[in-house]
């Protein structure tokens, strides 16, 4: 599964039937589980991947990291039984001002955000059941857009209140929106040892920690797509799709940027 020694990162969102995204329905995600269960691979936390890393220098062979953004409930609900059935583990990233939150209320505080997310009973059960928890910071902000304090307070809160409210470490972040850059390293530096990009590919065998990569979801939901990433495959697939989203972000900017001329 890893003969280079790269290790597959996945990225999932909601778990659920919308026609969206970041949503991947419960029968698919299920049938992920079971192919993973089948061929001998363990689904595994962020953290467990990095202690063997550290420990021995390289990644647990036949495994791959299980990750989830920002902490919807049907993570709980629905994908949580799966895994557990499976002896599978993984690492959920939350939001933690919007823990707690229903579908309504969330949208009036974020426009991204229309679902019901975790509470705070419910992520304590998610680490007394051996999942592991990562920060998704306060507030969701696109971090290279803030003031050095504002920087601080999001990726520094946000661990700070899991570690109390939930009694467990938390080492480990994702980018909101995956952007981030030299400032927004250096601080997450600060307070994490190590961090999750939205960059697509699989974690090379010399990693940048506070720089990892991942594969959402979203692109291997096809059978056969999800099995040659199992099989080590779609590296190449993998970077056109990265070289299109980068097309896709550099042409928004512009747009902004010219729209923002025009009126200023």
């Amino acid at each position: 599964m890893n003969s280079d020694g790269s290790l597959p990162v996945l990225t999932y969102h909601a778990i659920d039937q919308r026609a969206s995204v970041i949503s991947l329905s419960p029968e698919v995600f299920c049938w992920q589980m079971e192919s993973l269960a089948a061929r001998g691979v363990a689904g595994i936390s962020l953290a467990q991947a990095f202690e063997h890393f550290e420990l021995t220098g390289h990644y647990p062979s036949n495994a791959i990291v299980l990750t989830f953004d920002d902490g919807y409930l049907s993570v709980f609900e629905q994908a949580m039984p799966i895994m557990t059935a499976q002896g599978f583990r993984a690492t959920a990233f939350l939001v933690t001002s919007l823990v707690g939150m229903n579908a309504s209320e969330a949208k009036a505080v974020h426009p991204d955000f229309d679902r019901d997310f975790f509470t705070w009973h419910q992520a304590e059960a998610w680490v007394r059941s051996g999942f592991d928890v990562g920060s998704h910071t306060l507030h969701h902000p696109d971090l290279t857009r803030l003031s050095p304090d504002a920087l601080e307070q999001e990726l520094g809160q946000s661990r700070e209140l899991l570690e109390q409210r939930l009694q467990t470490r938390v080492d480990a972040l994702a980018y909101p929106y995956g952007h981030f850059d030299a400032a927004v390293r250096a601080a997450a530096s600060r307070h994490y040892r190590r961090a999750c990009t939205t960059r697509l590919g699989r974690c090379p065998a010399q990693p940048d920690p506070l720089q990892l990569q991942r594969v959402d979801a979203y692109y291997v939901q096809q059978p056969r797509r999800f099995l040659q990433l199992l099989d080590g495959g779609l590296a190449g697939w993998l970077q056109l799709r990265q070289f299109l989203r980068d097309v896709k972000r550099v042409a928004a900017k512009a747009s902004q940027t010219l729209n923002s001329a025009k009126y200023p």
